[in-house]
C-alpha cells in the first residue's frame, strides 16, 4: 500500500469536477438564454432580472471556482508522479549500490587488483543516491507548498 495517493484517480478526479464546472457554465448560459427570451416588463420584472444575474453571476463564479480546483488538483497530482517516480529512481540506485558494495566485499576478498574499479562504481551509486534524494526532497516541499 502506497502512502501517497493514485496520480491517475487524482487525474479523473481533477476531470470530474471540471466536468461539473462545464455544466454549471452551461446551465447558467441556458437559463440566461431562457430569461433574456422572456416577454416581462414593469417593476416585478427589473426586480426579477436583477436577482437573476445574481444568482446566474454566482454559478459562473462557482463554475470558476471548480475549475481552480481541477487545475490545483492536476498540479499536485503532477507532484506525486513526480515524487512515486523520483522514489523508483532511489529504491533502483539503493539496489544497485547494495549489489556493488556485494561485489567489492567479494573482489576484496578474492580479487583485490580490482578494488579500485568497485570503489567508482560505489562512488556513482552514492552520487545517484544523492541526486535521486535530492529530487525525492524537493518533491516532499512542493507537496506541502514550499517547493
Amino acid at each position: 500500500m502506497s502512502f501517497l495517493p493514485d496520480p491517475d484517480e487524482m487525474y479523473a478526479i481533477a476531470d470530474r469536477i471540471a466536468g461539473q464546472a462545464a455544466a454549471a457554465r452551461a446551465r447558467a448560459d441556458e437559463l440566461g438564454t431562457a430569461i433574456a427570451a422572456a416577454d416581462w416588463h414593469g417593476l416585478a420584472a427589473d426586480a426579477f432580472d436583477l436577482m437573476a444575474d445574481g444568482v446566474l453571476g454566482g454559478l459562473r463564479r462557482a463554475a470558476g471556482r471548480l475549475d481552480d480546483a481541477a487545475d490545483a488538483l492536476r498540479r499536485h497530482a503532477g507532484t506525486v508522479q513526480r515524487m512515486l517516480d523520483n522514489l523508483s529512481l532511489l529504491g533502483h540506485d539503493l539496489l544497485g549500490l547494495g549489489v556493488d558494495l556485494d561485489v567489492t566485499m567479494l573482489d576484496g576478498l578474492l580479487h583485490p587488483d580490482r578494488l579500485l574499479g568497485d570503489a567508482g562504481a560505489v562512488l556513482g551509486d552514492v552520487v545517484g543516491l544523492f541526486g535521486d534524494a535530492g529530487g525525492v526532497l524537493g518533491d516532499v516541499g512542493g507537496l506541502i507548498g514550499i517547493g
